[in-house]
C-alpha cells in the first residue's frame, strides 16, 4: 500500500505507484492507495485537481483498490503511531508499506518516513522509500506545479504532470453575457482549483465525443464590475445545450491579458478577434 493526497497525480506520483505495481506483482498483494477527501493541512490551498479527477488518475494508474478517508477532527487528531497502528495495521492490514521521502501522516503532519521505518517491525510491515523524482535536476512535487500553474508556464507544468492540465466541470448556468454578446459560453466550476493567471487562453475542449477549438477566459469579468475569478469556454463550430454536460477545457496557450473594456460592444469586438486568432492559428 501507499499514502498521501496525490494533488496533481504528477509524474513523482505516477512514479511511486508504478514501483507498487511491480511490489504487487512480485508478492501477489493488492495494490492499494489510501487518500484523503481534503487536504491535511493548509486547507486554504488552491489545488491542482478535484477529488473525482484525482480518483480518475488514480485509477487510470492500474491500483487494485484506492481508499478515501474523510479528513475529519477526529481523524486529524490521532498521532502518527496511533494512525499506524489503527489504520495501516489493524484495518487496511499492510504488509508492505512504499511511501515518498517526504511523506507525512498524523496530527500535525509529523508522521514522516522514518515513523513508518521505525514502527515496521512491531506492526508487521516492510517499509520502503520512494526517492525523489527528478526533471531537469528539479524535484517534481506538487508545490513545484502549483508554482508553475501561478507562472503560467503550462508547458513546464505539462512536463512534470506527464499530461496538459485541463479543467473538468459539468456546465453550469451563467448570467447569459457572453450569449448577449453574439458569443454563448460554457460557464465552468473552479471548486477551489487553482488556475493560470487570468486572460484570455487558446484551448481544446473534449465533450465525450465531440471535441475541437475553444477560447478559454479565466478572470473577474472588470467589464462588468466582476469580483469573483470564473471559468467560461466559447466552443468554436459548436451549437446546442450544454447545460449539466461534462465539459473538459485544456488551455493551451495565452493569447489576451485580463483587460476592462469601456463597453459591451468593444468586449465583443475583441472576443471576435481572439476567435480569428484561434482560427488562423495565430
Amino acid at each position: 500500500m501507499t499514502l498521501g493526497f496525490f494533488d496533481g497525480v504528477h509524474l513523482g506520483h505516477l512514479s511511486l505507484l508504478e514501483r507498487l505495481s511491480e511490489i504487487s506483482r512480485e508478492t501477489g498483494l493488492p495494490s492499494l492507495a489510501l487518500t484523503f477527501d481534503a487536504r491535511p493541512s493548509e486547507r486554504s490551498v488552491m489545488l491542482l485537481t478535484t477529488l473525482e479527477e484525482r480518483l480518475d488518475l488514480l485509477s487510470a494508474a492500474g491500483l487494485s483498490e484506492i481508499l478515501v478517508q474523510s479528513f475529519t477532527k477526529k481523524f486529524a487528531s490521532m498521532d502518527p503511531v496511533s494512525f499506524l497502528r489503527t489504520v495501516v495495521k489493524d484495518k487496511l492490514r499492510a504488509k508492505v508499506v512504499l511511501a515518498g521521502y517526504d511523506c507525512c501522516f498524523g496530527k500535525d503532519r509529523a508522521g514522516s518516513i522514518e515513523t513508518l521505518k521505525a514502527h515496521s517491525q512491531e506492526l508487521g510491515y516492510f517499509c520502503e522509500e520512494e526517492k525523489p523524482f527528478l526533471l531537469d535536476g528539479r524535484i517534481v512535487s506538487s508545490t513545484l506545479c502549483r508554482e508553475l500553474m501561478k507562472k503560467g508556464e503550462l508547458v513546464k507544468l505539462q512536463e512534470c504532470l506527464g499530461r496538459p492540465w485541463s479543467l473538468r466541470s459539468r456546465v453550469k448556468e451563467g448570467m447569459g453575457i457572453g450569449r448577449e454578446l453574439g458569443f454563448p459560453t460554457a460557464n465552468l466550476s473552479l471548486e477551489g482549483l487553482l488556475t493560470p493567471p487570468a486572460g484570455v487562453y487558446r484551448a481544446r475542449y473534449d465533450l465525450g465525443l465531440k471535441s475541437g477549438r475553444a477560447l478559454l477566459y479565466l478572470g473577474s469579468r472588470p467589464t462588468f464590475q466582476g469580483k469573483e475569478k470564473v471559468a467560461e469556454a466559447f466552443l468554436l463550430d459548436f451549437s446546442g445545450d450544454l447545460y449539466g454536460r461534462e465539459l473538459r477545457i485544456t488551455p493551451e496557450e495565452l493569447i489576451g491579458l485580463e483587460k476592462r473594456y469601456d463597453s459591451p460592444e468593444e468586449l465583443s469586438a475583441a472576443i471576435k478577434n481572439f476567435v480569428r486568432m484561434i482560427r488562423e492559428g495565430n
